[in-house]
């Protein structure tokens, strides 16, 4: 059973809601395409995820990066502000 995605290929449409994002998808795909059971599909799915780490969605890289900016904007201006109130109450 570990070696089982050497042996059944994954779908193209289960690659293609991979790319979207859509894991569950993915799964539920390789089950009907295939006779594989859940815990086999979901096997061969996340086996497909670990070779091909390049697949995970554009939509979801930019949102990754648009969090940490937004991050670092929050802290910059809860940092001049905090220092602001400091140096107005100090005199």
């Amino acid at each position: 059973m570990d070696n089982i995605h050497y042996t059944v290929r994954l779908p193209l449409s289960a690659i293609g809601a991979l790319a979207l994002g859509e894991k569950i998808q993915a799964i539920k795909i390789v089950r009907n395409e295939t006779s594989l059971d859940l815990k086999a599909a979901k096997m061969l799915v996340e086996a497909y995820e670990q070779e091909h780490p390049d697949l995970r969605p554009a939509h979801l890289m930019a949102k990754d990066h648009e969090s940490s900016a937004w991050l670092w904007l929050t802290t910059a201006v809860v940092l001049v502000g905090s220092v602001s109130l400091f140096c107005l109450l100090g005199r």
